[in-house]
């Protein structure tokens, strides 16, 4: 997959395994999980790559091994062309100002200890970085640029709603002027409504700062309306990826086409007519996944092959990729 001339990330055969079974109560001591195979993706400067998939999917390993919340097994990350999967004591802390995350729940991920101010001022005082007075004036300007009244910084986290404290969660990953955020699942835990409104923040914030998302959700209709290129994941693989309008509008993967036909449409007769395509099972164990294609147990178009051979991601239209010996588009209204 070639890179883009003014890419900001790429990753590059990223694999992450765990250890699973040293519990108490173990039988399988001594297995790994593997949570995270062989991906590979680019994002540009100022671009929205969307990563969706079922839980389990390896999607948020992905956004942690990015931002070293967790060290990967193999693979290489270069943020700018340099490789930061292995960077450690200052060198990890420097890239940390370039690279922030907005977790899913803005309750668990803001200290119920600290003021707001002192919340956002956080990431200032770590790299020191201003006086206190200055830190202070710069956290007031985030709180305004987010939406929120600046006189309210001595306030903590209990005292606002959860889209307030979502809000609270982007301002403190915008303190560091970073170049990439990575969004895990930002309105997953909201309201609908609020939902909407933390998501014309973010695209308006990507605007203002010349931001650049890894944007991971579930909701393929929320990424839709964000995202400008989106990788779809299974059991820990990229199996589709491609620009927003060509993936939703002919997906080529039978896991992405079963994902689509089950984002719901306006119109009441629309939804009544519409086929869904329906997958058998549930996900394999990613203790002990199948041979070959990943996806294989749950396929409508398995064959022989796929057991023996894993499919490579290749390209089946200009700039769209796939990971299926039989791909073929399947028209799908969204």
């Amino acid at each position: 997959m070639s890179e883009q001339h003014d890419t900001l990330l790429t990753v590059d055969h990223l694999n992450k395994e765990f250890m699973a079974g040293n519990g108490l109560f173990s039988s399988r001591f001594g297995a790994k999980v593997s949570a995270v195979k062989d991906v590979s993706f680019a994002i540009a400067h100022g671009e929205t790559l969307g990563l969706v998939g079922e839980s389990g999917s390896g999607k948020s390993t992905t956004g942690r091994c990015i931002i070293r919340l967790i060290r990967p097994t193999s693979g290489t990350i270069a943020m700018d062309g340099e490789d930061i999967a292995h960077l450690s004591g200052r060198a990890l802390k420097h890239f940390r100002k370039e690279v922030q995350i907005v977790f899913q729940d803005p309750q668990a991920s803001l200290n119920p200890r600290m003021t707001i101010g002192e919340i956002i001022r956080e990431p200032l005082v770590i790299h020191k970085i201003g006086t206190k007075n200055e830190q202070i004036a710069t956290a007031k300007e985030l709180l305004e640029t987010v939406g929120l009244n600046p006189e309210h910084i001595n306030r903590y986290p209990h005292e606002f709603s959860g889209g307030q404290r979502q809000r609270i969660g982007i301002a403190r990953a915008l303190a560091l002027r970073p170049k990439l955020i990575i969004c895990d699942e930002p309105v997953s835990a909201l309201d609908v409504s609020i939902q909407a409104q933390v998501l014309n923040l973010l695209k308006s914030l990507q605007n203002e700062f010349g931001l650049t998302y890894l944007f991971i959700a579930h909701d393929l209709g929320v990424v839709q309306h964000i995202s400008d290129r989106v990788a779809v994941m299974y059991l820990g693989v990229i199996v589709e990826l491609g620009e927003v309008n060509s993936l939703y509008g002919s997906p080529h993967h039978p896991y992405s086409q079963s994902l689509l036909s089950a984002i719901p449409v306006p119109d009441p007769r629309e939804q009544k007519e519409r086929n869904r395509i329906l997958l058998a099972g549930d996900p394999p164990s990613p203790l002990d996944p199948p041979s070959g294609c990943r996806f294989r147990t749950r396929c409508p178009i398995v064959e022989a092959i796929c057991a023996e051979q894993a499919p490579e991601l290749r390209e089946v239209t200009p700039g769209h990729f796939c990971a299926c010996h039989f791909a073929k588009p399947h028209p799908i209204t969204v």
